[in-house]
């Protein structure tokens, strides 16, 4: 993944992780297309409300479950936490550019 996008990494739940069509197949953690595995779960926090139904990865409309691939589930990166993406690289970088806009040059 990028490394400003952070994983929620909170303690799973009962619901289950979906994906895209782009996404479809792919780990959540390790990004592998290769012997899907183990049924995601995810939080209470993340399967609530209009991201109930969302990808995990990128948040497009989910079509298919997330599963992870036999390798992290051997290393036990399963069990690490709730594997969705938040993506609050985009807003540090928003946040960024509008402190710049306000200082003065001078």
């Amino acid at each position: 993944h990028h490394p400003d996008l952070i994983m929620c990494l909170k303690l799973q739940g009962i619901g289950i992780g979906r994906l895209c069509e782009k996404c479809d197949g792919k780990c959540p953690i390790c990004d592998s297309y290769i012997k899907p595995t183990k049924l995601v779960n995810i939080c209470m926090d993340c399967n609530y409300g209009s991201s109930k139904e969302k990808c995990i990865i990128c948040g497009e409309p989910g079509k298919s479950n997330a599963y992870y691939c036999k390798e992290c589930v051997l290393l036990e990166k399963d069990r690490d936490g709730c594997p969705r993406i938040l993506n609050i690289g985009s807003s540090r970088t928003d946040i960024f550019y509008d402190k710049k806009k306000f200082t003065f040059n001078g």
